[in-house]
């Protein structure tokens, strides 16, 4: 297995300090655009990772018996979770560029935006939830329902957390109750299609030895189905109050986005890429359990998400005429992309020495 890992390890790594090359240069020459994408990827490969484990802790509260093969998959999707702890810090050389409260407070919002507490309180959630996810998975204190009932609480007030922190407060004079529900959510709707097209690549290079049936395909299958309807939910809730209640705080966030150029394309791409398509092709049963419809479907559910944390992070900080997607989002993206490959790989073999499938 080694040998033929050689060459996917040795691209990935071109593809890491590629990735690591191109946000030094954007760093250097636009901060905004580079700040930007560093955010989104952040934000998407963290909650990949994190819904790792906090499939686990689901699988652990409902004694799940059904997915027992998948827990070496969900361990392995979250040993990122360290590196993505390290990296929200770097977001502390860019915090001039990505959140305009700095430079221009808002005294009646500045008790809770102000930058020292941001990086703390998020900081603490960040390291709590991280800590928790290494002993759900590592040891055997984190096999317990109670552990595991208490974590999934953690994560719904972490990742709730994140999304005002992170996303909501770029637009520092929109606010929405109901964006941190939306948000872990959504990153856990994200992981479940991660969950799906791993389990497919890992059956098939990785861990040929796990029991992956096309029953296991058809329940990740059914819950990817709920998390979209649930997701698609969320979204259609949080735009229709906006709209009825017509309140020009909150209505300018989504008029930019679903109907100002660049953003309007884009904001009916991730509406017909992480809704739409994934509603009506998994009603399909056969599709579901076929192992390669599934991965095609659950990719199309992340590329739509990944614009749509794109379409999230971006228009609060580009005031350009056409949308910033080149080079640099390319290659900070396959950075980010190489990094969690490369934990998920070589992590991998770690993690076999534990109990996370027993």
């Amino acid at each position: 297995m080694t040998n033929r890992l050689a060459m996917p390890l040795l691209l990935l790594a071109a593809f890491l300090l590629a990735g690591v090359g191109a946000f030094i240069v954007g760093f250097t020459n636009e901060p905004h655009r580079v700040w930007g994408v560093f955010l989104v990827n952040f934000l998407f490969w963290s909650g990949i990772s994190q819904s790792g484990a906090v499939f686990l802790a689901i699988l652990q509260v409902t004694n799940a018996g059904w997915g027992q093969p998948l827990k070496g998959i969900a361990a392995r999707v979250a040993a990122f979770l360290p590196i993505s702890f390290l990296l929200f810090f770097l977001l502390y050389l860019g915090r001039e560029s990505i959140f305009p409260w700095i430079g221009n407070p808002i005294p009646e919002k500045a008790i809770w935006l102000n930058f020292p507490f941001l990086f703390v309180r998020d900081g603490i959630g960040l390291a709590i939830l991280t800590a928790g996810s290494l002993v759900l998975i590592l040891s055997r204190y984190g096999k317990g329902r109670l552990f595991a009932s208490v974590f999934l609480l953690v994560y719904v007030l972490v990742y709730s957390l994140i999304g005002f922190d992170l996303v909501m407060s770029l637009d520092p004079h929109w606010y929405s109750t109901l964006f941190g529900a939306y948000f872990f959510m959504s990153s856990l709707y994200l992981g479940l299609a991660a969950l799906g097209v791993l389990s497919v690549l890992s059956k098939k290079y990785l861990m040929s030895e796990v029991e992956i049936s096309p029953a296991h395909f058809h329940d990740l299958g059914k819950l990817l189905f709920a998390f979209c309807m649930l997701t698609g939910d969320f979204l259609w809730s949080q735009f229709a109050v906006i709209w009825y209640g017509n309140i020009s705080e909150e209505t300018e966030y989504v008029i930019l986005r679903t109907m100002e150029m660049p953003w309007a394309p884009l904001a009916w791409w991730v509406l017909i890429g992480s809704f739409i398509v994934p509603f009506f092709v998994l009603l399909s049963r056969r599709v579901k359990e076929n192992p390669w419809s599934h991965l095609g479907v659950a990719s199309v559910v992340l590329i739509g998400m990944w614009f749509e944390r794109y379409l999230l992070v971006v228009p609060s900080l580009w005031r350009g005429e056409s949308l910033p997607l080149g080079w640099l989002e390319l290659f900070i993206t396959l950075g980010f992309f190489a990094a969690f490959a490369l934990t998920y790989i070589t992590f991998g073999q770690a993690l076999k020495d534990f109990s996370v499938g027993k």
